[in-house]
C-alpha cells in the first residue's frame, strides 16, 4: 500500500503541472495583459494631447507672422480651425477654405483637433463640432483659441478640459475676454 507521501513524489516526478499551477499562470498572464492595455491607452491619450498642443503652438506662430505683416489678427468669431469649409489655410486674406490666390500663405494647412478622447466641451461652428475655436478680439489686436485636452499638463500649467491660447501664451481654463 502506498502512502500519501509516495503519491506526491510520484506526481512530481512525472513532470506535469497541476490544475492550480496552470490557473495561477493563466491569472498572472491575464493580469500582465490588463496592465499592458492600460499603459498603451494612457500613452495614446498623452500622445494625442502632445499633438493638440503642438498644433495650437503652430497656429499661434502663424498668427504672429500674420500680425507682423498685417498689423492685425485675422477675422473670426468662434471659427472652427481646420474646418474645410471655413479655415483650411491662413493666407494674407485671413483664414479661408483655399489660399491659392493669396499673396502670402502663413499656414498652408491649418490643423484641426483630434476628436478621440475628448468630452466635447469645446465646440464651435455650424454645425457645432469639436475644434480649436478661434476668436479675434480688441479690433484685431488680440485673439483667443479655446482648446481641449484629455489630460492635465501641470508642467506647462494646463488642465484636463478647456484651455486657452492668446498672444501672451497658454493658460488653463476659459479665456477671459
Amino acid at each position: 500500500m502506498k502512502t500519501q507521501k509516495g503519491l506526491v513524489r510520484r506526481s512530481m516526478s512525472e513532470g506535469g503541472f497541476t490544475l492550480v499551477e496552470l490557473l495561477i499562470v493563466i491569472a498572472i498572464v491575464a493580469l500582465i495583459g490588463v496592465f499592458a492595455v492600460v499603459a498603451v491607452n494612457s500613452a495614446r491619450s498623452k500622445q494625442r494631447d502632445a499633438s493638440r498642443l503642438s498644433h495650437v503652438r503652430m497656429i499661434q506662430s502663424a498668427l504672429e507672422d500674420y500680425f507682423n505683416e498685417t498689423n492685425s489678427y485675422p477675422e473670426g468669431d468662434l471659427l472652427p480651425l481646420g474646418d474645410v469649409s471655413q479655415s483650411t489655410c491662413l493666407g494674407s486674406g485671413g483664414f479661408a477654405p483655399d489660399c491659392s490666390t493669396d499673396e502670402s500663405v502663413f499656414l498652408r494647412v491649418v490643423p484641426s483637433t483630434y476628436e478621440d478622447g475628448l468630452d466635447g466641451i469645446v465646440s464651435c461652428g455650424e454645425p457645432a463640432h469639436r475644434a480649436f475655436c478661434y476668436s479675434r478680439l480688441e479690433e484685431g489686436n488680440s485673439y483667443v483659441i479655446h482648446f481641449e485636452l484629455e489630460n492635465g499638463l501641470t508642467s506647462v500649467g494646463l488642465q484636463s478640459g478647456v484651455n486657452c491660447a492668446t498672444p501672451e501664451g497658454m493658460e488653463s481654463g476659459i479665456c477671459q475676454n
